[in-house]
């Protein structure tokens, strides 16, 4: 019963980066376009591909059962909060759909009727006297590599690298709320929950790795669609993953530790 926290984590690990990443913005004294890209480039994680590569790595197949917990709500977050608080910061007002419109077009959207499903039918199965066959382990070495590389090679094409420069300060400021103190609360929650306890410390690795994300290539879509500071989302996006990878021996070595 401790992995229904699982979701709630999540969820929490992008409002709050969403949240400082606004109150970062004020404090900078930015204007309402790059307020914008800052809220969603400290709200939207690389979950789908180097959070689930990651994990796939350094703690095996077996942690992708909790990744799939963790990510549960990302998609719901993203299009009812996110989307929605961004086109706020952007002067596209005529772009706005009714909630209606926006609840059919989630309960619609392909990744989420894949994820719900997916994690309904493993329930079910794991419940069954059926064995799981032989080959699945090798199609997930051989899928879970090849979607992140899909992913990768696909937000290279919008990158413009001679932009970072200019937002160095806050592309700083990202780094410090995704990489430090969203960290320092969402894993401290995991374990005040004893989920340290749980499947010999896989739950609680998930975590510490799913919370320590850059931001996702997702938080390059609403600056363009809304008229925020692109520029600003683009450098963000391209510093992060960088300081990220610098990270990861960091990271395994924390996870090999704890």
């Amino acid at each position: 019963m401790k992995l229904i926290i699982l979701p709630i984590l999540g969820a929490f690990t992008l409002l709050l980066g969403g949240l400082f990443s606004l109150l970062a913005s004020k404090l900078l004294k930015l204007n309402r376009y790059k307020m914008g890209s800052m809220f969603v480039s400290g709200g939207f994680s690389n979950w789908n591909s180097f959070g689930v590569l990651i994990c796939f790595m350094f703690l095996g197949e077996e942690s992708l059962a909790f990744v799939a917990l963790f990510i549960l709500l990302e998609q719901i977050l993203y299009y009812s909060v996110f989307f929605p608080i961004a086109k706020l910061f952007g002067e596209n007002k005529d772009t706005s759909k009714r909630w209606r419109d926006t609840i059919l077009n989630l309960l619609t959207d392909p990744l989420i009727v894949a994820s719900f499903s997916g994690i309904m039918i493993g329930i079910l199965l794991n419940y069954s006297k059926w064995q799981r066959p032989e080959f699945y382990s090798t199609i997930i070495d051989i899928l879970v590599p090849l979607l992140t590389l899909v992913l990768v090679v696909s937000t290279g094409y919008n990158m413009r690298f001679k932009a970072v420069k200019g937002y160095v300060k806050e592309s700083i400021v990202i780094s410090t709320i995704k990489f430090i103190v969203v960290p320092f609360i969402i894993v401290s929650a995991g374990f005040l929950f004893n989920l340290d306890n749980v499947n010999q410390g896989v739950v609680i690795h998930v975590i510490l790795i799913m919370s320590i994300m850059p931001p996702a290539f997702l938080s390059l879509i609403p600056p363009q669609l809304y008229k925020l500071d692109v520029d600003l989302a683009n450098s963000s996006w391209i510093f992060n993953t960088a300081v990220w990878m610098l990270l990861l021996p960091i990271m395994y070595g924390i996870v090999q530790f704890i």
